[in-house]
C-alpha cells in the first residue's frame, strides 16, 4: 500500500472528493430513515421503538438542559434528584448536549439533535473514508464510489438510533486520516491544536470512540518517533491528546459522582467469526455467538467480503509481493492490537469459548474499564475495507476495478436490504405522537404546578422514561434514570429516607409518587391519597380533586 505525499495533493480535488461523498452519505441517510427524524422540533419518533436506549439519550439531554449551571459543567441534577450524575453517562452525545444547553434560552422546549447527528455520522464517514482512499489512489471517481462502503458500514448502521453516539465512526476514520496527512515535524503548535480539538470532540461524543482514536493516534506518534527520533514531539503530542481528554472528563463531572459500577472484563467481547457473522440482520444467515457478543458486532457485509476475497485472489494470481516498510508494519500492529483487545479475555468461535485468558489484576482492571471491549473491532473493519479497495485499485485496470467495485456495492446493498427496509418502515413515518401515562389527565393538569418532584417506585431497577419526559415538560425532577453507571443503591437509599420521614409524620407536599402495584403495600400506612392510573398508582399527600381515589387502607 503506497502512501501519497499529502502535501502534493490538490486541495480542490480533496474538497470535491469530501463534499460529493459526504453529500451522498447524507442522501443515503434520508433514503433509509426518512426526513422526519431531521426535524429538530419533532421528537415523537424517539419514543416509537419501545426500546429504552434512544429515549434515554434524548432525555439525558432534556434533563441536563433543565438542570441549573454548576461546576463541573456536565452535571445533571434533575434526572435522579437529589443525586447528581454526569451527562457523559446518559449517552446524550455530551458535546451536542452542552451546545444545546448553552442555546437553551433560544430553543423551544421540544428540541432534538439525534436525527441530525445520525445524518452527520453517515455523511462524515463517507466523506472522510473517501479522503483516505484518495490519499492512496489519487482518483476522485474511485474514492467517491468507495465511500459508500463507509457510509453503509454495518457496524455503523447497527448503532443508528440504538446507540447514536457510537455511530461516530467518522472520528475513527479521521484519526487514520490524521496519521496519514499530518507532518508532525512542522507547525508543532498547529498540530497540537488539531490534536487538542480532536480529543475534545472524540471524548465529548463518546469515551470509547476517544480510546479507539487514541490507539490510532499513538501508532502515528510511534511512527514519528522512530523516523525522526523526536522524543520531545512524541511526548508533547501524546500529552496534548491525553491531558485534554482527562480534562474534559473532569470538567464534565465524570470523576465527581462517587463510586462507579463494578467493572469487569468478559462477556462483551467480539467473536472470532464477527467479520462474517451477520447475526441474522442481513440476507446471509447469522452464525452463533457466545455470551453477550452483540457488542462486538463487526460484520463487513456480503459486498465487502467479496471485495476482500477478490483482493486475496488478485494477490495470489498476480503473485504480488507487498514490500513492508515502517508504516505498513505499524498498520499491521494496529490491526493486531485492536483485534486482540476486542476478543479477550474469553476468546470464542461461534458458541464455543476456546480459551479464557487470565488477565491479572492490573491489566484486568484496565480491560474492565472498557467492559464492552468488543467494540474495538471497528478500526479493524475499516482497515480491512480500506486495504482491499486500495490494493485492488492499484493492481487492476480502471475498468476492471470499477466493474468489481460497483458489483460489490450492489451485493452489499442487496445483503442489507431487509435490515434497511425494516428501519425505513420504523423511522420514515412522521405521524407518531408522544403520549405517557400522566398525559391528558385533566385534574392532574390543573394542579401539576404544585409539584416539584416525581418519585418513582415501580419495580427494582425499573425506570419509566415517560415519567422522566413528563417531569421535564413540567419543570420537575425525577428520582431515577438509566445511566451507563448504575445508581440503584443511591435511589433505594433515597426512597427509604422518604418513607422514614413519612413514618415520622414529615411529608413533602411537592412530591408526586408513582408506584408500581408490587410497591403499593410499602406506602399503604402513610397519610397519602392514592389514584389508579393504567395499572400504576399516583400518591400525593394533598388530595387531587377530580380523580377517583383508591381506598388502600
Amino acid at each position: 500500500m503506497r502512501r501519497k505525499n499529502s502535501l502534493s495533493s490538490d486541495v480542490t480535488d480533496r474538497i470535491r472528493v469530501f463534499a460529493l461523498s459526504a453529500l451522498f452519505g447524507a442522501l443515503l441517510f434520508v433514503m433509509i430513515y426518512g426526513p422526519y427524524v431531521l426535524n429538530p422540533f419533532y421528537d415523537g419518533w424517539i419514543f416509537m421503538t419501545g426500546e429504552r436506549d434512544l429515549p434515554q439519550h434524548y432525555l439525558g439531554f432534556c434533563l441536563y438542559r433543565s438542570s441549573p449551571w454548576q461546576f463541573p459543567i456536565g452535571l445533571v441534577t434533575t434526572a435522579s434528584f437529589p443525586h447528581d450524575m454526569s451527562v457523559i453517562y446518559t449517552d446524550a452525545i455530551p458535546l451536542f448536549a452542552f451546545l444545546g444547553k448553552l442555546l437553551d434560552p433560544l430553543l423551544p422546549q421540544v428540541f432534538q439533535y439525534l436525527g441530525i447527528y445520525g445524518m452527520l455520522s453517515m455523511a462524515l464517514a463517507g466523506g472522510i473514508g473517501a479522503l483516505i482512499i484518495y490519499e492512496y489512489t489519487s482518483s476522485i471517481k474511485n474514492s467517491f464510489f468507495a465511500s459508500v462502503f463507509y457510509s453503509l458500514s454495518w457496524c455503523l448502521l447497527y448503532r443508528m438510533f440504538y446507540h447514536t453516539s457510537l455511530t461516530s465512526h467518522w472520528l475513527i476514520l479521521l484519526a487514520f486520516y490524521l496519521w496519514i496527512v499530518l507532518d508532525l515535524r512542522r507547525n508543532i503548535v498547529g498540530n497540537c491544536m488539531i490534536l487538542v480539538i480532536f480529543s475534545i470532540c472524540a471524548l465529548l461524543i463518546h469515551p470509547y470512540i476517544w480510546a479507539m482514536c487514541g490507539g490510532i493516534i499513538a501508532m502515528g506518534l510511534i511512527e514519528h518517533l522512530i523516523k525522526n527520533k523526536d522524543i520531545k514531539g512524541f511526548l508533547l503530542y501524546g500529552f496534548a491528546y491525553c491531558i485534554t481528554g482527562i480534562g474534559c472528563l473532569f470538567a464534565f463531572g465524570a470523576f465527581s459522582v462517587g463510586k462507579g459500577a463494578s467493572l469487569g472484563a468478559g462477556s462483551y467481547e467480539a467473536n472470532l467469526n464477527t467479520l462474517f457473522n451477520s447475526m441474522d440482520y442481513a440476507r446471509i444467515p447469522g452464525l452463533p455467538v457466545a455470551l453477550l457478543q452483540y457488542e462486538g458486532f463487526g460484520y463487513l457485509g456480503a459486498g465487502a467480503l467479496v471485495l476482500v476475497l477478490a483482493a486475496v485472489v488478485v494477490l495470489l494470481i498476480k503473485r504480488v509481493k507487498i514490500q513492508m516498510n515502517l508504516h505498513r508494519w505499524l498498520l499491521l500492529l494496529t490491526a493486531l492490537f485492536f483485534t486482540g483487545f476486542s476478543i479477550i479475555p474469553e476468546i470464542s468461535f461461534g458458541s464455543d469459548v476456546l480459551v479464557t485468558l487470565p488477565l491479572g489484576k492490573i491489566f484486568g482492571t484496565f480491560v474492565g474499564i472498557f467492559r464492552s471491549n468488543g467494540r474495538f473491532i471497528w478500526p479493524l473493519c475499516y482497515m480491512i475495507i480500506t486495504f482491499s479497495i486500495v490494493f485492488l485499485c492499484q493492481h487492476l485496470n480502471e475498468r476492471e476495478f470499477m466493474i468489481l467495485l460497483l458489483l460489490c456495492l450492489v451485493i452489499q446493498a442487496a445483503d442489507m436490504s431487509p435490515y434497511l427496509a425494516e428501519k425505513h418502515n420504523v423511522f420514515a413515518k412522521g405521524d407518531y405522537e408522544y403520549s405517557g401515562i400522566l398525559d391528558g389527565i385533566g385534574p392532574l393538569d390543573d394542579v401539576v404546578d404544585r409539584y416539584d418532584h416525581i418519585v418513582m417506585d415501580i419495580k427494582d431497577g425499573e425506570v419509566d422514561q415517560y415519567l422522566s419526559y413528563y417531569a421535564y415538560l413540567h419543570d420537575m425532577t425525577t428520582n431515577d434514570f438509566y445511566y451507563a453507571r448504575p445508581i440503584e443503591s443511591k435511589v433505594q437509599n433515597t426512597l427509604e429516607a422518604l418513607r422514614s420521614d413519612m413514618e415520622k409524620g414529615r411529608y413533602d407536599d411537592s412530591i408526586l409518587y408513582v408506584l408500581g402495584a408490587d410497591k403499593l403495600s410499602l406506602y399503604k400506612d402513610y397519610d397519602l391519597h392514592f389514584y389508579e392510573i393504567e395499572g400504576r398508582y399516583l400518591a400525593s399527600h394533598e388530595k387531587i380533586e377530580g380523580l377517583e381515589e383508591k381506598d388502600n387502607k
